[in-house]
């Protein structure tokens, strides 16, 4: 059986302490994961001929050209599955992605940013926390519980828990969950953890990072395995 091919979409990081230097960044936690799990895995990077990059986690009013989107498109048909991953910033490429990945049913995966970006490829919206002391917590290792409210999904099928403790390092929540995704899990004080769209083979938004946890929770690196094996 071909191995399948798992595509990480990459995001800007600007130095501006260090000459301004722009780098394409993919997480190494991440990689490990689908790696660990039986994936090969390659870069989706932005088709640009410029380096202006939206600099917050937000929507980038910046439309793709025609000419960028046809190469875009080149790259992703290389692969049997994305993973849109987390951070500071978002971009039109992302959002682009995921719609495209919906359309098509092509297994896809959104760790935190990444939950935002698929959130708002479909429609919804997403906003600033304005205490986000319990969500942006890198210092701790679980910050806190998710409770799953829908047991018909398949994310319930994979973790086989009703409650369960995340880390959680973020900043942005989603206020408006689009018609097309159905919310799977809230953390304890109600906020969207896990979205997924039923209709598809695998596609999944995630506001946690599993793939910081794959070592200590089988199930969190149940997560990968499951899409993985729907990317096959």
């Amino acid at each position: 059986m071909k191995t399948p091919i798992i595509g990480i979409v990459s995001k800007n990081l600007t130095v501006k302490d260090f000459f301004g230097w722009q780098w394409q960044r993919i997480c190494d936690s991440i990689r490990c994961a689908i790696n660990k799990n039986g994936g090969l895995v390659i870069g989706i990077l932005p088709q640009k001929n410029n380096q202006t990059f939206n600099q917050e986690d937000e929507h980038e009013n910046i439309e793709l050209t025609q000419f960028e989107q046809e190469r875009l498109l080149q790259t992703l048909k290389l692969c049997d599955g994305i993973i849109l991953q987390g951070g500071l910033t978002s971009h039109n490429y992302e959002e682009f992605i995921a719609k495209y990945c919906y359309d098509n049913n092509i297994p896809c995966l959104g760790i935190c940013a990444g939950f935002n970006n698929i959130v708002r490829a479909l429609g919804g919206n997403t906003i600033k926390l304005i205490n986000a002391d319990k969500h942006d917590r890198p210092d701790l290792q679980y910050a806190h519980s998710c409770n799953i409210i829908d047991k018909a999904s398949l994310f319930y099928k994979i973790i086989k828990q009703d409650t369960f403790f995340v880390n959680s390092v973020h900043t942005y929540i989603a206020n408006k969950i689009p018609a097309s995704l159905s919310v799977v899990a809230t953390s304890d004080d109600e906020q969207v953890e896990v979205v997924e769209a039923k209709n598809k083979k695998f596609y999944i938004g995630i506001k946690y990072h599993p793939e910081l946890l794959i070592d200590k929770d089988d199930f969190e690196n149940n997560i990968f395995k499951t899409f993985i094996d729907k990317c096959k």
